[in-house]
């Protein structure tokens, strides 16, 4: 169990400590602890109801292209963000900006979606060195890996302030209610991956931190990559999460787990809503 805001003073100063690593996931563990977070996380701050499996996650972090990233310390994972590539299915945050989002797509913008960000410390004021942390490396894999144009995200309205000032993030969208987090408001905002060394200027602590120290690319390259195994575990036992997705969505996951029992999912949809 990841246990919440007990960081000690060093790591509340520095972001961590001389056994911190920040990096890809690199077991179903380390993703499990991370998605373990996220609830925890989300549960305190009152963004999503209580279930039975301890995990939040979504459909969208079964596509194989979707990264998360983690904070390690003694083996712990103490912060996490999920970044999810644009996929067949659009993002998560189509639910409430698909006319933006669909706007930047039209334009012929290459789109990442950055999500599920959470520390074990809830003072944002403890947290800020490991989220400037964890978002160099977003920025990094959204660069140079990926060759992505736009990062784009949504946030509560009390965080906006951090995302525009700390990190350049301008406006995508306006306030809205946000089903997928209890009916939370939230913003929409997107950094322009293709300006922001021209915006740093004369910002230097911003375009060190952007720029100075790349993230080598072998590390992105020792990620955990999900199996079909993972895919039943995460997403129909420990969740419910295939079983509540549409059809449309199962039809291209199909494409990138050939080896899972699709058939059988099937089936027990069918099971399912019979029994109902």
């Amino acid at each position: 169990m990841v246990l919440m805001d007990r960081a000690t003073p060093d790591e509340a100063h520095r972001g961590g400590s001389a056994d911190l690593a920040v990096r890809p996931v690199l077991s179903r563990a380390e993703l499990e602890s991370a998605y373990e977070l996220v609830y925890q996380n989300y549960r305190a701050r009152e963004y999503i109801p209580a279930n039975s499996s301890g995990l939040r996650l979504t459909i969208f972090n079964a596509f194989p292209n979707t990264m998360t990233f983690v904070g390690v310390i003694h083996g712990e994972v103490i912060a996490t963000v999920s970044l999810i590539p644009d996929t067949p299915v659009g993002l998560p945050m189509d639910e409430i900006y698909h006319d933006e989002v669909q706007a930047l797509r039209e334009a012929g913008r290459r789109l990442i979606e950055v999500t599920m960000l959470a520390d074990r410390r809830l003072s944002v004021q403890r947290s800020l060195a490991m989220v400037l942390a964890l978002m160099k490396l977003v920025f990094d894999y959204a660069t140079l890996s990926l060759k992505a144009t736009d990062l784009c995200i949504t946030v509560n309205p009390h965080h906006d302030r951090f995302y525009h000032e700390y990190l350049l993030f301008t406006p995508l969208g306006g306030l809205r209610a946000y089903p997928s987090v209890s009916g939370n408001p939230a913003i929409a905002r997107r950094l322009d991956l293709e300006r922001v060394e021209e915006e740093c200027q004369g910002r230097p602590v911003l375009l060190r931190r952007f720029y100075e120290e790349r993230t080598p690319l072998s590390l992105f390259e020792q990620r955990y990559h999900l199996a079909a195994a993972d895919l039943r575990y995460f997403f129909m036992e420990r969740t419910q999460t295939l079983q509540d997705s549409p059809a449309y969505i199962l039809n291209r996951l199909r494409d990138y787990y050939p080896d899972f029992n699709w058939d059988g999912l099937v089936a027990e949809r069918l099971s399912g809503a019979k029994k109902g």
